[in-house]
Formats: structure tokens, C-alpha cells, sequence
């Protein structure tokens, strides 16, 4: 039982020109074994072999598999943040996404993931796409397979944009999803840490570019809204910082030992206060 991700263990504190250095990308990979992701008492694994890969339904209660079945070829439970929080399992969870390691390469020529049925683990659809593309997120209604199209620009890995894969029409939206405020389409940054609720996924940004950012993705309507942190400069220890919700509903950015160090209105997507030097 093992994780990989897009870069050796231990490579997710490193500064952003180490995670380079390792060809990260914008992308943490992929988890085989460990966690994997669970949604009530069900933990849905992926386990190596030697050329498939099976996964597994686990009762939480007491680890009983419950079903299992192999898939030929290296997939694993997509990471969207270096933090470890796994994605892929959309609300209801009756669809799991699976991504093969090819998105942890920013030069990967094609990439693919499989839409698996979790009742019977059956191959609902198999998505093939030109060029490289790591698994972001699942719309609610599970319609919607949000990914981040890797930008690799000037031997830079961590340029990327997010795009939108129709799951119904099985092709690949030509629209960039991005803040309608800015005419930038490409961003640049490694995922720290991602707290999804409300329809919401987000996700914070940093080690690479100008400085930490928040990005808010509306999974239902496909847009999304880029909130710049405060800082002039990337923090050193930028990938301690965890994404969390206070009593009041904001979404609080934390740094090492708990610390508050920004505070954001989810309703208006705006920051409220924050701590000038983290």
C-alpha cells in the first residue's frame, strides 16, 4: 500500500523551485492505498498491482471489504491539494473518478480518467484527452468533470488553466474557466490546500507567482473568482496553510499551530481582515 504523488515524499514543504525541479506541476498526483477517499462508513481505495489496479469499497467499521475489482493499467485516487485531500467523488456518491499518473506530468502528451459506477464498480466512461490534464473537481449533478489544463511555458511547470469535460456530451468545453473581473485565463501556483462546500470548491494557491491566491470555483455554473491574498510575497512556509470555515461561515486561511491569517465572505468573495505579516 503506497501514495504517489506528483513528487517524492516530503516534496510538498519544498519551495516552489524544488517542487519544479521534481516536474510537480501544478498537480499533487495521484493516492493509491493509504486513505483513499470515503463518504459515510465506505472508503474507496485504489491498490497497485503489476499492471491493473484494484479498487476497493472498505467499511470504515471495522475494514471489511466489501467489493472489490481490478482495472488494467496505474490509476489512482485523484489529489487536488498538497495538504492530501483526495477528490473525486461526487456528491451523491454514486460516481468516482479515477486519473492515471500521466497528470502528474506537465508534458504528458495524453491523459485519462475512468467514471466508475460505485455500486459495481462499473466503467460508466473512459475519458481520453490530448495533452496533460489532472482531475480538480466534480459538479454536484456529477455532469461536470472540472480539470486543470497544464500550461508548461519556459520550462515553468506551474502555469495552468481550469477547464470543463461535459460528461453527458463526452467532449471537452472550449471555454477557460476564469474570473470574469480579469483578463488572464492562465494561472500560476501549486494547490496548498482545498475546502469544498456549498457548491464551492476552494482552493488556495501559492509557492509560485506574485503571491498566495484563493481560488473560488462554482461547480454548478462553471465560473470562477480569483481572491488575492494580502501579502507581497510567496510565505516560506506557505504549504503549512490550511483552508477551514469559522462559526460564522467565513473561510479562514490558518498557518502553522492554527493561526488566523485571513478571513474571507464566501457570499461576496471578499476579503475581511487579515494578518499583514504571516
Amino acid at each position: 500500500m503506497r501514495k504517489v504523488r506528483a513528487v517524492a515524499i516530503g516534496v510538498a514543504c519544498a519551495a516552489a523551485t524544488q517542487a519544479a525541479a521534481f516536474g510537480a506541476g501544478p498537480s499533487p498526483g495521484v493516492t493509491q492505498g493509504r486513505d483513499g477517499i470515503a463518504r459515510g462508513n465506505v472508503r474507496y481505495v485504489a491498490v497497485p498491482g503489476l499492471d491493473t489496479t484494484t479498487l476497493e469499497a472498505i467499511r470504515r467499521d471495522g475494514g471489511r471489504v466489501l467489493r472489490f475489482k481490478p482495472f488494467p493499467g496505474f490509476w489512482g485516487i485523484p489529489l487536488v491539494a498538497f495538504d492530501g485531500t483526495a477528490g473525486g467523488l461526487s456528491a451523491d456518491g454514486r460516481t468516482l473518478i479515477l486519473a492515471d499518473s500521466n497528470g502528474v506530468n506537465p508534458q504528458a502528451k495524453r491523459s485519462s480518467f475512468l467514471v466508475v459506477n460505485t455500486k459495481r464498480f462499473r466503467v460508466l466512461q473512459t475519458v481520453r484527452l490530448k495533452g496533460s490534464f489532472s482531475f480538480d473537481a466534480l459538479s454536484p449533478d456529477a455532469r461536470t468533470l472540472y480539470l486543470i489544463d497544464h500550461v508548461y511555458s519556459n520550462e515553468d511547470p506551474t502555469h495552468y488553466r481550469v477547464r470543463a469535460y461535459d460528461l453527458r456530451a463526452q467532449r471537452l468545453l472550449p471555454k477557460v474557466i476564469s474570473d470574469k473581473t480579469s483578463w488572464e485565463t492562465d494561472m500560476q501556483g501549486l494547490p496548498v490546500s482545498r475546502l469544498a462546500y456549498g457548491g464551492w470548491a476552494y482552493t488556495l494557491y501559492g509557492a509560485a507567482g506574485p503571491r498566495p491566491f484563493v481560488h473560488a470555483l462554482d461547480l454548478r455554473h462553471a465560473t470562477a473568482v480569483c481572491i488575492d491574498m494580502p501579502w507581497k510575497y510567496q510565505p516560506k512556509d506557505v504549504f503549512q496553510y490550511r483552508l477551514r470555515r469559522d462559526g460564522d461561515g467565513h473561510l479562514v486561511v490558518r498557518g502553522p499551530r492554527g493561526r488566523v491569517l485571513a478571513v474571507v465572505d464566501t457570499q461576496e468573495k471578499r476579503l475581511l481582515s487579515f494578518v499583514r505579516n504571516p
